[in-house]
């Protein structure tokens, strides 16, 4: 454990200068909240809140009671989330935000282990994606064990926005479903081909309902976005496992043009909702990506899969690291509308071809 803070001054003399971050779950269709605390001399603070249509950086005053910070908005100020609140140092590393039963955690911020924590998401879900393909017994203990054993560890973190554990079970469970696939004979039947398309869909439609609840213009283009993916998932009836050494699960009508419009459309529903997440779980979408481009074409949702499913697993079991090494990324009204656009072209542009192809397809059959 770090240091605890010894005196008010001596905590005064550490905050000048340094920058704190912290996450909290926000009211049912809120998704999530981030703050930023730049503590300078003369007592300024600069207070960064981001949700989901909240952008704002405003100069407040900050001062040490005992061994508690103390952070005030001034007159006009839009962000007063601190006003009243206790916020004690639990040591010399992390405040414990209180106000009305409600409570999160402030950590202090560095800036290269926190792009080190990135890498170490990318290459370590990358590094277990293999890991799950080239050994069958990680499956079993990965997504049929772990999740029970492990109830009781993440049942004792503050994770209590809905979004997320059914995401947790959700993504955990067609890890276990797509094991079954690979290695059973649960893989020639067609309700576990339909099963394996319907996760996919699902995924994308839990979210489509936290952006539309959102109410946002950048939120309701992005949703858009995720309903023509979901519209345009195609060819589910081919998946099954090949007769490679690794029994891979294959979905080959899955396209590189529909993987990368998806990355987009999620990337940029992470980015409104979640802003605390975004880079992070950028990483977890390059880590299922990049092996289903590169290294064996058409294991795109199996991928995916197996790395949701243990980024879920990392966060809700050590969820300081994720919380302790966020890296903001540039966030304001014009580029959130902007990335919301970047997601309906995109997966509308996809749509157009592909239902363009459909009907082509049709045509000639008609005509034969």
């Amino acid at each position: 454990m770090a240091e605890p803070i010894q005196s008010q001054d001596g905590g005064a003399d550490k905050l000048q200068g340094e920058v704190w971050q912290g996450t909290r779950d926000g009211k049912p269709g809120e998704g999530s909240l981030f703050y930023r605390l730049e503590f300078n001399a003369d007592n300024n603070v600069e207070v960064t809140k981001q949700s989901g249509g909240f952008n704002k950086t405003e100069t407040q005053k900050w001062s040490l009671n005992g061994d508690s910070v103390m952070i005030e908005s001034l007159t006009g100020d839009e962000i007063t989330d601190f006003d009243g609140a206790s916020m004690a140092f639990v040591d010399s590393e992390e405040i414990r935000f209180s106000l009305d039963g409600d409570g999160f955690n402030i950590h202090k911020w560095y800036k290269y282990r926190a792009f080190a924590h990135v890498l170490f998401v990318l290459i370590g879900l990358m590094a277990l994606n293999e890991l799950c393909r080239h050994f069958k017994w990680s499956n079993y203990v990965l997504w049929f064990a772990l999740p029970i054993v492990l109830i009781p560890l993440w049942s004792s973190y503050e994770i209590s926005y809905w979004f997320k554990w059914v995401k947790l079970y959700s993504v955990v469970g067609a890890a276990a479903l797509f094991t079954l696939i690979r290695f059973t004979k649960v893989g020639d039947m067609k309700w576990a081909k339909f099963g394996a398309g319907a996760f996919l869909a699902i995924n994308i439609s839990e979210a489509v309902m936290q952006d539309f609840s959102m109410g946002n213009m950048a939120n309701i283009l992005n949703a858009i976005g995720g309903v023509l993916s979901i519209i345009t998932l195609a060819g589910w009836a081919m998946i099954h496992a090949d007769k490679s050494k690794q029994q891979d699960m294959i979905w080959p009508a899955m396209t590189t043009f529909w993987i990368i419009a998806y990355d987009v459309w999620n990337i940029v529903f992470v980015y409104l909702n979640f802003p605390g997440s975004a880079t992070a779980q950028m990483m977890v979408l390059i880590a299922a990506t990049l092996p289903s481009l590169f290294i064996k074409k058409g294991t795109w949702l199996q991928a995916r899969a197996f790395t949701l499913a243990g980024s879920f697993m990392y966060y809700f079991s050590c969820p300081f690291m994720y919380e302790s090494n966020v890296v903001p990324m540039p966030r304001n009204d014009e580029l959130m509308l902007a990335a919301g656009a970047a997601s309906f072209i995109i997966n509308g542009i996809y749509a157009y071809v592909f239902f363009s192809k459909k009907f082509r397809q049709r045509q000639a059959v008609a005509s034969a």
